[in-house]
């Protein structure tokens, strides 16, 4: 299996332990579509352009890129160098923008995740997505001042770049469990305060902004995943962001305090199954040190996870198995194959998924009265 190549070889980009055998037989512009689909083309570049000090010719076994691939992946590298210096340019100006304004704030994954990688500018960016701090009305009453959008209960666009979208979240996620949900809400206006104040800079120095704290987003990062799984999907550049999180905390010195803290945490808001299933990826799959580990890994849960995320590509943009959706009319027909699919987590994750079916019919309901 081709994809099984692809996951051998992205472990040695990303760990430089022991070329695999298989870079003898992988075709390098079949591996950019594969990267491309789990929008993770930077991370294979470094090594496949030989810019990371991994990698020498000798060392592809014979099977060094040719001339041809190797402008494939110099024009996907300086694809993502043009876009990061655009959004990170805007997530910088969002950022201060907003505290200029009375907002502290904070950017959420994108562009603080970046920050993380051996070169930030390699990573493959998408919106931004800015929490502030002062509540939903404040920040709604705010906002309409200048685009009057209509909301989601986390968040609201703010479309004040053409370039790159912007989402201003009131708070940074939910859980379809209202019991838990209400559980996750208090949990985030405990911890927000500490969130604002966190300047974070490019290797560069050319661009600043918030982002949070690592105790922080150890655990919103694996929600914001928890959540699109059972969704929309995920891809492997949100495991590879987590990988070098969890790089992050170890390098930083995490202390014992907040590891036996986050794991209580996974364990009161339901998440056990989910995060030893991302332990065992980040650790067996993609070679991170155990050390670097907050949870125990769990194989099982892992193998399902993989497979799931290897059909779903990045946010589901692969996922083919809800096809129907797009030719199917009648809102209780497509109920139907929207319970179907999540059927296909709910041993795995069934604290959230049975709540699914009530959020599913929520939203047909709207759709339907939307439409009338």
């Amino acid at each position: 299996m081709e994809e099984k190549k692809y996951i051998e070889f992205l472990k040695f980009c990303l760990s430089g332990k022991d070329m695999p055998e298989c870079v003898k037989d992988i075709k390098w512009s079949e591996l950019l579509v594969f990267a491309k689909k789990q929008t993770i083309q930077g991370v294979y570049a470094r090594t496949v352009l030989a810019q990371d000090g991994k990698v020498r010719p000798e060392d592809f076994l014979g099977n060094k890129p040719s001339d041809d691939d190797v402008m494939e992946w110099v024009f996907e590298s300086h694809i993502l160098r043009k876009l990061n210096e655009t959004v990170f340019s805007r997530a910088d100006k969002a950022s201060e923008w907003f505290l200029e304004n009375g907002f502290p704030n904070c950017i959420l994954k994108g562009q603080g995740n970046a920050l993380m990688y051996p070169d930030p500018y390699l990573r493959a960016p998408g919106d931004i997505d800015i929490w502030l701090d002062g509540g939903r009305e404040k920040i709604l009453e705010f906002t309409t001042k200048y685009y009057n959008r209509e909301p989601t209960n986390l968040h609201v666009d703010f479309p004040m770049f053409k370039e790159v979208t912007v989402e201003v979240h009131f708070r940074p996620s939910y859980m379809l469990n209202p019991f838990v949900d209400k559980k996750l809400r208090k949990y985030f206006d405990e911890v927000k305060d500490s969130q604002f104040g966190n300047l974070a800079r490019t290797h560069d120095g050319k661009y600043k902004f918030f982002v949070p704290t690592n105790e922080f987003n150890a655990f919103y990062q694996l929600l914001h995943m928890y959540r699109h799984v059972q969704n929309s999907g995920i891809g492997l550049r949100q495991i590879i962001d987590y990988y070098y999180l969890l790089k992050k905390c170890k390098e930083e010195g995490m202390s014992e305090k907040d590891k036996k803290e986050f794991a209580t945490r996974i364990k009161k808001f339901k998440m056990v199954n989910f995060t030893s299933a991302i332990m065992y990826i980040v650790h067996n799959v993609l070679g991170l040190e155990e050390d670097c580990l907050l949870f125990e890994p769990n194989e099982k849960e892992g193998e399902f996870l993989l497979s799931e995320v290897l059909l779903m590509g990045n946010f589901g943009k692969a996922e083919t198995r809800k096809a129907a959706l797009d030719t199917t009319k009648g809102h209780f027909k497509r109920f139907l194959i929207y319970e179907k699919y999540n059927l296909r987590v709910l041993s795995h994750y069934p604290s959230e998924i049975i709540w699914r079916p009530l959020r599913d019919l929520k939203l047909s309901w709207k759709t339907h009265h939307k439409d009338d």
